[in-house]
């Protein structure tokens, strides 16, 4: 009788209704493509995730992982597109706005925004000063200082790009705000990650 009614109940056909995957384990495959660097899956995963959400905590992951996807394939308008959508999704955890904000804060400074990288990396190290995004162990807390660096230093903002030298390379401090020595200082640094 049991083997009857589970031969029964399987569905041996290869035609029918394709069984979505729930939002969760798109997500998790989205992040997954991301860190292989396959980025196209990533992005159709989080797309799948983000259509299929209930939460909105899913939904901002969602989009904030394929602005992330974005970013990494060099399509900043549509990275910009999804990191400013998602930052206005209501209900979006501290953990994923600050992972958000980070990603965009990037993609500003490739835009040559630095005035508003400058902000959204302040607002991220200011909530989480010891930041690390968990999908790319290189996105540290001292790379958004090098980004913020970069940032005061092509805005002319020497002294300021000066100070977050000090934080970066507390052995090299006070760092000269000299534009030249300044920069030679930055460019060591962003070598040494």
């Amino acid at each position: 009788l049991i083997v009857s009614l589970l031969g029964c109940s399987k569905d041996s056909s290869t035609t029918g209704p394709v069984e979505k995957l729930p939002e969760k384990n798109s997500l998790e495959l989205g992040w997954k493509d991301f860190q292989e660097q396959r980025y196209d899956g990533a992005i159709l995963n989080f797309t799948d995730a983000y259509n299929n959400a209930l939460t909105a905590a899913v939904r901002a992951e969602a989009i904030g992982g394929r602005g992330w996807t974005y970013a990494y394939k060099r399509d900043l308008s549509k990275a910009v597109s999804d990191f400013v959508f998602a930052l206005g999704i209501a209900g979006i955890t501290d953990t994923m706005q600050n992972d958000i904000r980070v990603g965009y804060a990037f993609v500003l400074y490739a835009l040559n925004d630095f005035s508003r990288a400058i902000s959204f990396g302040d607002a991220v190290l200011r909530d989480q000063p010891t930041y690390s995004f968990s999908h790319d162990p290189r996105v540290t807390t001292k790379r958004v200082r090098l980004l913020l660096a970069q940032s005061y230093y092509a805005s002319g903002l020497f002294i300021s790009a000066a100070s977050q030298m000090d934080i970066v390379d507390p052995s090299g401090a006070p760092h000269s705000s000299d534009p030249a020595i300044l920069l030679g200082k930055i460019l060591a640094a962003l070598n040494s990650l």
